[in-house]
């Protein structure tokens, strides 16, 4: 059953990291480049910059002014004992969601009747592509980033897993749509 309060999966990854220790907005951008998170919740620079700002707004977050240097000025964010709540909150909330399995190339699936078969096959085909990008993406990453925590690295298997899992169900329906829509022609 869904809630009413929407649950951010950016404000946990923000949160998530402030609860490491304090950060300006920079040093948390790299981190979200550097874990990968991009690939595995939808999370920009500007949406977290943008939510870094509200969290601040709302008290789970406090910015303070740090000049080092001749470097020019930075706010450092800090997580707040009531964004340690939010955060707490959030994690508990998005932890007991039925899990969404949505995939934009879907809407390609449910429209290739509107196309012709052989535009179909190329689509599909695309997809197909898409998916091995995907996981050589990921898979990349496992055997060079050993300094990775078990968490992550479970993260990435299971993206491997789902990206496999989807080249098997396309490889079993490419043929039996196709052949449906090349009867529909």
């Amino acid at each position: 059953m869904r809630r009413n309060i929407p649950i951010s999966t950016v404000d946990i990854v923000l949160l998530g990291i402030l609860a490491e220790g304090p950060r300006g907005a920079y040093e948390i951008q790299k981190m979200i480049e550097f874990r990968n998170l991009q690939d595995w919740v939808r999370v920009s620079a500007p949406a977290a910059y943008k939510k870094l700002l509200k969290l601040e707004a709302d008290g789970h977050v406090e910015g303070k002014a740090q000049r080092e240097g001749r470097m020019p000025e930075k706010t450092i964010y800090s997580i707040t004992d009531k964004g340690r709540q939010y955060f707490r909150s959030l994690m508990s909330m998005a932890a007991s969601e039925p899990a969404l399995a949505l995939f934009d190339f879907n809407a390609v699936i449910a429209n290739l009747s509107r196309v012709s078969p052989y535009e179909a096959r190329v689509l599909l085909e695309s997809v197909r592509a898409g998916l091995r990008a995907s996981k050589e993406r990921v898979s990349a990453h496992v055997p060079l980033r050993a300094d990775i925590p078990l968490r992550g690295r479970a993260i990435m298997d299971q993206q491997i897993r789902v990206y496999d899992a989807l080249l098997a169900w396309l490889d079993e329906y490419e043929a039996p749509i196709l052949a449906e829509l090349a009867g529909n022609s």
